[in-house]
């Protein structure tokens, strides 16, 4: 089986050994990947720093371009990529369609987001010593990112880091799930193919202990993870000047009401429950019944 290489400075590179991408399904291998050396991930680390000097200069044409080109070549190869989530993540095709179609659309809305622009423009004439002045807010990149995604959705979750950091011209590094790391390097395809810095999207499939050292380098500034709460706050505490963004575990909740259709809403519960086999942020965890009809319900 050929080892499936990693991006990392514009080079597709194997690293130092090998590990086993299983199906869910039937524990059958989908893939070897090559498996990132220490001098991989300073070269990283490094390569992000540097590019971040040139890309956050970038101008919105080629960020909203690089992000459509993306966008395109996600729907042309749609069918391949839910595949691909199938085959790793063991998600029913059905549903892995539904995430690799709502990958297109994340980079299209990064795009449409992107060329709408948001700096604020600010009258200052509300004293009269200020006179006609006027005053112009712009935002601008914090600095490299790291990138940390869980195993359940492998492209959109990515897609959900990736997307935002090109838009904003910051270089970001990903860092996927051990179990689910093919869509992540499916993506890193895609941007390969764009006229961005080389550096503004690299893939290292490293392991919790190794991933733990990358953000505690000063270098990422700032920190986006998906996945447990534990290791979320973990991270978070790790340095307390460091940027970090969070999507944890969630505690959804449903209302039914007393003139609600019981049958449709015990329906759409059952499923908002186990989707996904529950494993999903955003799946129904708790039901409150209006008192009138919850023995009913």
């Amino acid at each position: 089986m050929t080892v499936r290489k990693f991006l990392v400075a514009g080079e597709w590179r194997e690293g130092d050994g090998t590990f086993e991408v299983r199906s869910p399904y039937d524990g059958s291998v989908v893939a070897e990947v090559g498996v990132p050396t220490d001098a991989d991930v300073e070269d990283a680390a490094r390569t992000a720093e540097q590019t971040f000097r040139e890309s956050r200069h970038l101008p919105v044409h080629a960020r909203a371009e690089a992000l459509m080109h993306i966008s395109r070549r996600l729907a042309e190869r749609n069918e391949e990529i839910a595949e691909l989530i199938a085959r790793e993540g063991g998600k029913p095709l059905k549903w892995a369609r539904v995430e690799a179609a709502r990958a297109v659309s994340t980079f299209r809305w990064a795009a449409e987001e992107l060329r709408h622009g948001d700096d604020e423009f600010l009258r200052l004439d509300t004293e009269a010593a200020l006179g006609s002045r006027v005053g112009i807010v712009r935002r601008f990149p914090y600095g490299p990112v790291l990138g940390i995604t869980p195993f359940n959705f492998p492209v959109n979750l990515v897609a959900h880091k990736v997307a935002p950091a090109i838009a904003v011209g910051a270089p970001i590094v990903v860092k996927p799930a051990r179990a689910t790391p093919l869509g992540a390097l499916a993506l890193a395809e895609l941007f390969a193919e764009t006229d961005l810095p080389k550096g503004m999207l690299q893939v290292l499939p490293v392991s919790s202990k190794v991933a733990d050292g990358m953000a505690r380098d000063p270098r990422y500034k700032k920190i986006s993870f998906t996945g447990s709460s534990e290791v979320g706050w973990y991270l978070k505490g790790l340095d307390p000047r460091k940027r970090i963004t969070l999507e944890l575990g969630g505690n959804a909740g449903v209302i039914v009401h007393s003139d609600a259709d019981l049958d449709l809403a015990a329906q759409r519960v059952a499923f908002g429950g186990y989707y996904q086999a529950g494993q999903s942020c955003i799946s129904v965890q708790r039901v409150l019944v209006q008192s009138e009809v919850y023995d009913d319900f």
